[in-house]
């Protein structure tokens, strides 16, 4: 379990600066994020003593960021591995990969299918060869359907009062969330992740903020809950 903790924090670590590269790579083919997410980046050699001052601010604040992620991640990880061994590989994927799109929405307000793509096929694999037995494979279809269905219908009556709020990235992220937590785990998802929205947006005192936080903060939740078979006891 150590050593899975291990990765995690590992893992969790680099979550700030792969979020932070897609600002200035998207949109892009999958082919070339990848080789700019693992690019050396390049540190300007800034003369300017407050121009310094404000680059030495954000490389500490990413440092305070990268290490607040590896403890978490360290901590789902060997959270996994030892409540949920059968399926932990699967259940540390769907935690980084949801993390990273966290991380991406909160700084660019997107959610990129570099990422969102993946957390799909990876739950239709889960779904395919598994030997987990929590939802059958009929849940997992009516889930992704009616994360992709409630979505959408989201977009097309929102986009009457105000266009943007919400976007296809939410759209392919709710249908993977559907893959893994079939129809009843998303809905939970979905009241979870409006109640953390709204009590967020309350404490910022603002009206509008990224939804994919809130959402990956819930999915995460009801994925322990209903792999944990606590989800109808809750």
């Amino acid at each position: 379990m150590t050593v899975v903790m291990f990765i995690g924090f590992l893992l969790g670590l680099a979550i700030p600066a792969f979020a932070s590269r897609f600002g200035k790579i998207l949109p892009a083919d999958p082919g070339l994020v990848c080789a700019m997410l693992f690019h050396k980046p390049r540190i300007p050699n800034v003369a300017d003593l407050q121009r310094r001052e404000l680059l030495d601010a954000k490389w500490r604040k990413m440092v305070y960021f990268s290490v607040g992620w590896g403890v978490v991640m360290g901590f789902l990880f060997a959270y996994a591995r030892a409540f949920l061994p059968h399926i932990y590989v699967y259940a540390c994927l769907f935690f980084y990969l949801t993390a990273l799109l966290m991380a991406v929405d909160q700084q660019y307000y997107l959610l990129p299918d570099f990422f969102t793509i993946p957390l799909l096929l990876i739950g239709i694999t889960f779904a395919c060869f598994s030997s987990d037995t929590v939802l059958t494979m009929n849940e997992r279809i009516v889930g992704a359907w009616f994360g992709y269905i409630i979505s959408t219908l989201s977009v097309f009556i929102m986009s009457f009062f105000k266009k943007g709020e919400f976007g296809a990235g939410d759209v392919k992220m709710l249908t993977a969330f559907g893959i893994w937590l079939g129809p009843f785990g998303l809905n939970v998802t979905l009241l979870l992740s409006f109640l953390f929205f709204y009590a967020t947006a309350w404490i910022k005192k603002r009206r509008a903020d990224a939804f994919g936080p809130a959402l990956g903060i819930a999915g995460i939740i009801v994925f322990f809950l209903l792999y944990l078979k606590l989800l109808w006891t809750f």
